[in-house]
Protein backbone atom coordinates (compact mmCIF):
# COMPACT_ATOMS: atom_id res chain seq x y z
CA UNK A 1 0.00 0.00 0.00
CA UNK A 2 1.47 3.33 -1.02
CA UNK A 3 2.10 6.17 1.38
CA UNK A 4 -0.04 8.37 -0.88
CA UNK A 5 -3.07 6.21 -0.08
CA UNK A 6 -2.33 6.44 3.63
CA UNK A 7 -2.38 10.24 3.50
CA UNK A 8 -5.23 10.71 1.03
CA UNK A 9 -7.70 8.28 2.59
CA UNK A 10 -9.51 8.70 5.89
CA UNK A 11 -8.89 6.00 8.47
CA UNK A 12 -11.63 4.05 10.24
CA UNK A 13 -11.68 4.45 14.04
CA UNK A 14 -10.54 0.83 14.44
CA UNK A 15 -7.77 1.16 11.84
CA UNK A 16 -5.02 -0.15 14.14
CA UNK A 17 -7.22 -3.08 15.17
CA UNK A 18 -7.70 -4.07 11.52
CA UNK A 19 -3.93 -4.02 10.99
CA UNK A 20 -3.45 -6.17 14.10
CA UNK A 21 -5.85 -8.71 12.65
CA UNK A 22 -3.80 -8.83 9.44
CA UNK A 23 -6.11 -6.85 7.15
CA UNK A 24 -5.06 -6.03 3.61
CA UNK A 25 -6.07 -2.38 3.37
CA UNK A 26 -7.30 -0.44 0.35
CA UNK A 27 -9.24 2.61 -0.68
CA UNK A 28 -13.05 2.66 -0.72
CA UNK A 29 -14.66 6.01 -1.49
CA UNK A 30 -11.88 7.99 0.15
CA UNK A 31 -11.61 5.69 3.19
CA UNK A 32 -8.76 3.32 3.99
CA UNK A 33 -10.65 0.11 4.77
CA UNK A 34 -9.91 -3.60 5.26
CA UNK A 35 -10.44 -5.34 1.90
CA UNK A 36 -9.92 -8.77 3.46
CA UNK A 37 -8.14 -10.40 6.40
CA UNK A 38 -7.70 -13.98 5.13
CA UNK A 39 -9.51 -14.14 1.79
CA UNK A 40 -12.76 -12.82 0.29
CA UNK A 41 -13.94 -16.41 -0.30
CA UNK A 42 -13.31 -17.48 3.32
CA UNK A 43 -14.98 -14.38 4.75
CA UNK A 44 -17.98 -14.63 2.41
CA UNK A 45 -18.44 -18.29 3.42
CA UNK A 46 -18.10 -17.47 7.13
CA UNK A 47 -20.99 -14.98 6.95
CA UNK A 48 -23.18 -17.46 5.05
CA UNK A 49 -22.40 -20.37 7.43
CA UNK A 50 -21.46 -18.85 10.81
CA UNK A 51 -20.91 -15.14 11.46
CA UNK A 52 -18.78 -12.16 10.49
CA UNK A 53 -18.12 -8.72 11.98
CA UNK A 54 -17.71 -5.64 9.77
CA UNK A 55 -16.46 -2.19 10.72
CA UNK A 56 -18.77 0.12 8.74
CA UNK A 57 -17.99 3.31 10.65
CA UNK A 58 -17.53 5.10 7.32
CA UNK A 59 -21.34 5.28 7.04
CA UNK A 60 -23.11 8.53 7.91
CA UNK A 61 -25.71 9.38 10.53
CA UNK A 62 -28.06 12.36 10.46
CA UNK A 63 -30.57 13.44 13.11
CA UNK A 64 -33.79 15.16 12.06
CA UNK A 65 -35.75 16.54 15.00
CA UNK A 66 -38.15 19.22 16.15
CA UNK A 67 -41.91 19.77 16.30
CA UNK A 68 -42.25 19.77 12.51
CA UNK A 69 -39.91 16.83 11.83
CA UNK A 70 -42.60 14.28 10.96
CA UNK A 71 -44.45 16.64 8.63
CA UNK A 72 -41.16 17.63 6.98
CA UNK A 73 -40.20 14.00 6.29
CA UNK A 74 -43.69 13.16 5.05
CA UNK A 75 -43.39 15.92 2.44
CA UNK A 76 -39.88 15.02 1.34
CA UNK A 77 -39.58 11.23 1.51
CA UNK A 78 -41.17 8.78 -0.95
CA UNK A 79 -42.65 6.48 1.73
CA UNK A 80 -45.14 7.25 4.48
CA UNK A 81 -43.31 7.96 7.73
CA UNK A 82 -46.29 8.52 10.06
CA UNK A 83 -47.12 4.77 10.37
CA UNK A 84 -43.53 3.96 11.41
CA UNK A 85 -43.59 3.04 15.10
CA UNK A 86 -41.15 4.06 17.78
CA UNK A 87 -38.12 1.73 17.63
CA UNK A 88 -38.93 0.81 14.01
CA UNK A 89 -36.83 1.43 10.87
CA UNK A 90 -37.78 1.77 7.21
CA UNK A 91 -35.71 1.59 4.01
CA UNK A 92 -36.23 3.87 1.01
CA UNK A 93 -34.48 5.77 -1.77
CA UNK A 94 -33.97 9.52 -1.40
CA UNK A 95 -35.36 11.03 -4.59
CA UNK A 96 -34.50 14.26 -6.39
CA UNK A 97 -36.91 16.46 -8.35
CA UNK A 98 -36.06 14.61 -11.59
CA UNK A 99 -36.96 11.23 -10.10
CA UNK A 100 -33.30 10.16 -9.75
CA UNK A 101 -31.84 8.75 -6.56
CA UNK A 102 -29.81 11.02 -4.29
CA UNK A 103 -29.07 7.99 -2.08
CA UNK A 104 -30.74 5.04 -0.41
CA UNK A 105 -31.31 5.45 3.32
CA UNK A 106 -32.71 3.83 6.43
CA UNK A 107 -34.93 6.00 8.66
CA UNK A 108 -35.28 5.10 12.36
CA UNK A 109 -38.06 6.61 14.48
CA UNK A 110 -36.48 7.48 17.83
CA UNK A 111 -39.29 9.63 19.26
CA UNK A 112 -42.48 11.29 18.06
CA UNK A 113 -40.46 14.11 16.51
CA UNK A 114 -36.94 12.66 16.33
CA UNK A 115 -35.55 10.53 13.51
CA UNK A 116 -32.15 8.95 12.81
CA UNK A 117 -31.17 8.57 9.16
CA UNK A 118 -28.33 6.28 8.06
CA UNK A 119 -26.76 7.41 4.77
CA UNK A 120 -23.99 6.12 2.52
CA UNK A 121 -20.44 7.25 3.27
CA UNK A 122 -19.82 8.99 -0.04
CA UNK A 123 -23.07 10.92 0.24
CA UNK A 124 -22.89 12.25 3.81
CA UNK A 125 -22.36 15.90 2.92
CA UNK A 126 -24.68 15.77 -0.10
CA UNK A 127 -27.50 14.19 1.93
CA UNK A 128 -26.93 16.53 4.86
CA UNK A 129 -27.30 19.55 2.57
CA UNK A 130 -30.32 17.97 0.85
CA UNK A 131 -32.19 17.70 4.17
CA UNK A 132 -30.87 20.94 5.64
CA UNK A 133 -31.78 23.06 2.58
CA UNK A 134 -35.38 21.80 2.72
CA UNK A 135 -35.88 21.94 6.50
CA UNK A 136 -38.39 24.58 7.66
CA UNK A 137 -38.18 26.58 10.90
CA UNK A 138 -38.62 24.28 13.86
CA UNK A 139 -36.77 21.36 12.24
CA UNK A 140 -33.09 20.78 13.03
CA UNK A 141 -30.84 18.56 10.89
CA UNK A 142 -27.58 17.50 12.58
CA UNK A 143 -24.72 15.49 11.10
CA UNK A 144 -23.50 13.21 13.92
CA UNK A 145 -21.33 11.00 11.69
CA UNK A 146 -18.05 12.06 13.31
CA UNK A 147 -19.19 11.06 16.79
CA UNK A 148 -20.74 7.64 16.05
CA UNK A 149 -19.22 4.31 15.06
CA UNK A 150 -21.02 1.44 13.37
CA UNK A 151 -20.41 -2.32 13.39
CA UNK A 152 -22.36 -5.02 11.52
CA UNK A 153 -22.66 -8.50 13.02
CA UNK A 154 -24.00 -10.76 10.27
CA UNK A 155 -24.65 -14.46 9.77
CA UNK A 156 -26.80 -17.33 11.06
CA UNK A 157 -25.01 -17.37 14.45
CA UNK A 158 -25.25 -13.60 14.95
CA UNK A 159 -28.38 -13.82 17.14
CA UNK A 160 -26.75 -16.33 19.48
CA UNK A 161 -23.52 -14.31 19.67
CA UNK A 162 -25.32 -11.02 20.31
CA UNK A 163 -27.47 -12.46 23.10
CA UNK A 164 -24.47 -14.00 24.84
CA UNK A 165 -22.44 -10.79 24.49
CA UNK A 166 -25.08 -8.24 25.51
CA UNK A 167 -28.00 -10.14 27.05
CA UNK A 168 -31.14 -12.03 26.10
CA UNK A 169 -32.98 -8.68 25.98
CA UNK A 170 -31.75 -8.30 22.39
CA UNK A 171 -32.41 -11.90 21.30
CA UNK A 172 -35.94 -11.45 19.93
CA UNK A 173 -35.51 -8.06 18.28
CA UNK A 174 -37.66 -8.08 15.12
CA UNK A 175 -36.30 -7.41 11.64
CA UNK A 176 -36.08 -3.65 10.98
CA UNK A 177 -36.57 -2.74 14.65
CA UNK A 178 -33.97 -1.51 17.13
CA UNK A 179 -33.34 -1.14 20.85
CA UNK A 180 -31.31 1.43 22.77
CA UNK A 181 -27.76 0.35 23.57
CA UNK A 182 -24.79 2.11 25.21
CA UNK A 183 -25.75 5.61 24.06
CA UNK A 184 -26.61 4.29 20.60
CA UNK A 185 -28.71 1.45 19.17
CA UNK A 186 -28.71 -2.19 18.14
CA UNK A 187 -30.85 -2.70 15.02
CA UNK A 188 -31.79 -5.96 13.31
CA UNK A 189 -30.68 -4.81 9.88
CA UNK A 190 -27.87 -5.60 7.48
CA UNK A 191 -26.46 -5.58 3.96
CA UNK A 192 -25.55 -9.22 3.38
CA UNK A 193 -28.80 -11.11 2.83
CA UNK A 194 -28.22 -12.93 6.14
CA UNK A 195 -29.78 -12.43 9.53
CA UNK A 196 -27.83 -9.92 11.54
CA UNK A 197 -27.49 -6.68 13.45
CA UNK A 198 -26.00 -3.23 13.06
CA UNK A 199 -24.63 -1.67 16.23
CA UNK A 200 -24.21 2.10 16.44
CA UNK A 201 -22.41 3.49 19.48
CA UNK A 202 -20.43 6.62 20.38
CA UNK A 203 -16.99 6.37 18.82
CA UNK A 204 -15.13 5.98 22.12
CA UNK A 205 -17.10 2.79 22.91
CA UNK A 206 -16.53 1.10 19.56
CA UNK A 207 -13.34 -0.81 20.43
CA UNK A 208 -14.87 -2.26 23.62
CA UNK A 209 -17.91 -3.53 21.68
CA UNK A 210 -15.64 -5.01 18.98
CA UNK A 211 -13.57 -6.79 21.67
CA UNK A 212 -16.60 -8.24 23.51
CA UNK A 213 -18.07 -9.60 20.28
CA UNK A 214 -14.83 -11.38 19.39
CA UNK A 215 -14.33 -12.67 22.92
CA UNK A 216 -17.78 -14.29 22.80
CA UNK A 217 -18.06 -15.00 19.09
CA UNK A 218 -14.54 -16.25 18.49
CA UNK A 219 -15.48 -19.60 20.06
CA UNK A 220 -18.40 -19.87 17.62
CA UNK A 221 -16.48 -19.07 14.46
CA UNK A 222 -16.93 -15.29 14.29
CA UNK A 223 -14.36 -13.69 11.97
CA UNK A 224 -13.61 -10.11 10.91
CA UNK A 225 -14.87 -9.43 7.38
CA UNK A 226 -13.55 -6.90 4.88
CA UNK A 227 -15.17 -4.84 2.18
CA UNK A 228 -14.39 -7.41 -0.50
CA UNK A 229 -16.79 -9.96 0.97
CA UNK A 230 -19.21 -7.21 1.91
CA UNK A 231 -19.52 -6.52 -1.81
CA UNK A 232 -19.89 -10.16 -2.90
CA UNK A 233 -22.46 -10.81 -0.14
CA UNK A 234 -24.63 -7.82 -1.06
CA UNK A 235 -24.32 -8.67 -4.77
CA UNK A 236 -25.44 -12.24 -4.13
CA UNK A 237 -28.43 -10.84 -2.19
CA UNK A 238 -29.07 -8.43 -5.13
CA UNK A 239 -28.83 -5.40 -2.85
CA UNK A 240 -28.10 -2.24 -4.85
CA UNK A 241 -25.01 -0.15 -4.13
CA UNK A 242 -24.90 3.60 -4.64
CA UNK A 243 -22.57 4.46 -7.51
CA UNK A 244 -23.31 1.12 -9.15
CA UNK A 245 -27.06 0.29 -9.26
CA UNK A 246 -28.16 3.67 -7.87
CA UNK A 247 -27.30 7.23 -8.90
CA UNK A 248 -28.78 10.69 -9.43
CA UNK A 249 -30.19 9.88 -12.87
CA UNK A 250 -31.52 6.33 -12.45
CA UNK A 251 -35.01 6.12 -10.95
CA UNK A 252 -36.21 3.77 -8.19
CA UNK A 253 -38.64 2.15 -10.65
CA UNK A 254 -35.81 1.32 -13.05
CA UNK A 255 -33.84 -0.03 -10.08
CA UNK A 256 -36.67 -2.39 -9.07
CA UNK A 257 -37.37 -0.46 -5.86
CA UNK A 258 -41.07 0.24 -6.40
CA UNK A 259 -41.70 -1.71 -3.18
CA UNK A 260 -39.76 1.02 -1.32
CA UNK A 261 -41.98 3.83 -2.69
CA UNK A 262 -45.53 4.92 -1.96
CA UNK A 263 -46.78 6.33 -5.25
CA UNK A 264 -50.20 6.96 -3.69
CA UNK A 265 -48.68 9.84 -1.71
CA UNK A 266 -49.88 13.21 -3.01
CA UNK A 267 -46.45 14.71 -3.50
CA UNK A 268 -42.77 14.26 -2.74
CA UNK A 269 -39.68 15.28 -4.75
CA UNK A 270 -39.79 13.50 -8.09
CA UNK A 271 -43.28 12.07 -7.53
CA UNK A 272 -44.73 13.45 -10.79
CA UNK A 273 -41.85 12.00 -12.82
CA UNK A 274 -42.16 8.60 -11.13
CA UNK A 275 -45.95 8.46 -11.49
CA UNK A 276 -45.62 9.29 -15.19
CA UNK A 277 -42.93 6.66 -15.62
CA UNK A 278 -45.15 4.10 -13.89
CA UNK A 279 -48.02 4.96 -16.26
CA UNK A 280 -45.99 5.05 -19.46
CA UNK A 281 -43.67 2.11 -18.76
CA UNK A 282 -39.90 1.78 -18.31
CA UNK A 283 -37.28 2.03 -21.02
CA UNK A 284 -34.67 0.17 -18.93
CA UNK A 285 -34.63 -2.17 -15.95
CA UNK A 286 -32.15 -3.57 -13.44
CA UNK A 287 -31.63 -7.28 -14.03
CA UNK A 288 -29.53 -10.10 -12.63
CA UNK A 289 -27.62 -12.56 -14.76
CA UNK A 290 -25.49 -15.68 -14.44
CA UNK A 291 -22.59 -16.30 -16.78
CA UNK A 292 -22.96 -19.25 -19.13
CA UNK A 293 -19.52 -18.82 -20.68
CA UNK A 294 -16.35 -18.40 -18.64
CA UNK A 295 -15.51 -14.89 -17.46
CA UNK A 296 -16.12 -12.53 -14.55
CA UNK A 297 -18.29 -9.50 -15.38
CA UNK A 298 -17.29 -6.10 -13.97
CA UNK A 299 -18.87 -2.66 -13.75
CA UNK A 300 -19.24 -0.90 -17.12
CA UNK A 301 -18.90 -4.06 -19.24
CA UNK A 302 -21.18 -3.68 -22.24
CA UNK A 303 -24.23 -5.92 -22.52
CA UNK A 304 -25.29 -6.86 -26.06
CA UNK A 305 -28.02 -8.87 -27.77
CA UNK A 306 -27.08 -10.33 -31.13
CA UNK A 307 -24.23 -7.81 -31.28
CA UNK A 308 -26.44 -4.80 -30.49
CA UNK A 309 -25.69 -2.72 -27.36
CA UNK A 310 -28.64 -3.08 -24.95
CA UNK A 311 -27.13 -2.12 -21.58
CA UNK A 312 -24.22 -2.03 -19.12
CA UNK A 313 -23.10 -4.09 -16.16
CA UNK A 314 -23.28 -2.27 -12.82
CA UNK A 315 -21.77 -4.97 -10.55
CA UNK A 316 -20.29 -8.41 -11.10
CA UNK A 317 -18.16 -11.03 -9.38
CA UNK A 318 -17.40 -14.69 -8.84
CA UNK A 319 -19.52 -15.98 -5.93
CA UNK A 320 -18.16 -18.76 -3.70
CA UNK A 321 -21.57 -19.92 -2.42
CA UNK A 322 -22.59 -21.24 -5.84
CA UNK A 323 -19.27 -21.22 -7.68
CA UNK A 324 -20.85 -19.07 -10.39
CA UNK A 325 -20.00 -15.67 -11.85
CA UNK A 326 -22.97 -13.33 -11.56
CA UNK A 327 -23.80 -9.69 -12.13
CA UNK A 328 -26.40 -6.98 -12.23
CA UNK A 329 -26.98 -4.65 -15.15
CA UNK A 330 -29.38 -2.13 -16.61
CA UNK A 331 -30.74 -3.29 -19.94
CA UNK A 332 -33.49 -2.22 -22.32
CA UNK A 333 -36.84 -3.21 -20.81
CA UNK A 334 -37.73 -5.29 -23.86
CA UNK A 335 -34.66 -7.48 -23.23
CA UNK A 336 -35.14 -7.80 -19.46
CA UNK A 337 -37.10 -11.08 -19.34
CA UNK A 338 -35.89 -13.96 -17.17
CA UNK A 339 -34.26 -16.60 -19.35
CA UNK A 340 -33.13 -14.19 -22.06
CA UNK A 341 -29.55 -14.94 -23.16
CA UNK A 342 -27.33 -11.87 -23.64
CA UNK A 343 -23.66 -11.28 -24.36
CA UNK A 344 -21.44 -9.58 -21.80
CA UNK A 345 -18.30 -8.03 -23.28
CA UNK A 346 -15.41 -9.17 -21.08
CA UNK A 347 -11.98 -8.03 -22.33
CA UNK A 348 -13.40 -7.52 -25.85
CA UNK A 349 -14.83 -11.03 -25.90
CA UNK A 350 -18.57 -11.74 -26.03
CA UNK A 351 -19.46 -14.14 -23.21
CA UNK A 352 -22.98 -15.54 -22.95
CA UNK A 353 -25.06 -14.86 -19.83
CA UNK A 354 -28.66 -15.71 -18.91
CA UNK A 355 -31.03 -13.37 -17.06
CA UNK A 356 -32.22 -14.91 -13.78
CA UNK A 357 -34.72 -13.80 -11.16
CA UNK A 358 -33.41 -11.80 -8.21
CA UNK A 359 -32.12 -12.24 -5.58
CA UNK A 360 -29.44 -14.74 -6.52
CA UNK A 361 -29.39 -15.92 -2.89
CA UNK A 362 -32.12 -15.96 -0.27
CA UNK A 363 -31.42 -17.28 3.22
CA UNK A 364 -33.50 -20.11 4.68
CA UNK A 365 -35.81 -18.65 7.33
Amino acid sequence: MSMALETESRKLPLHDEHLRKGARMGDFGGWLVPLFYTSIVDEHTAVRCKAGLFDISHMGELLVEGPGALNFLEKNLPRRVAPVKLYQAIYMPLVNDRGGMVDDIIVYRMAESRFLIIVNAGNIEKDFQWFKSRAPDGVTVTNISESMGLLALQGPLSREILAEAFGAYYRDLKRFYYLDFEGGIIARTGYTGEDGYEIMVPMHKLKAIWDVLFRVGGKKGLVPVGFGARDTLRLEAAMPLYGHELNDTLTPLEAGLEWALDLSKDQFPGSKVLKAQKREGLSQKRIGFEMIDRGIPRQDCEVRKDGRLVGKVTSGSFIPTTGKSIGMAYVEACEAGVGNVLEVMIRDRAAKAAIVSLPFYKRKV
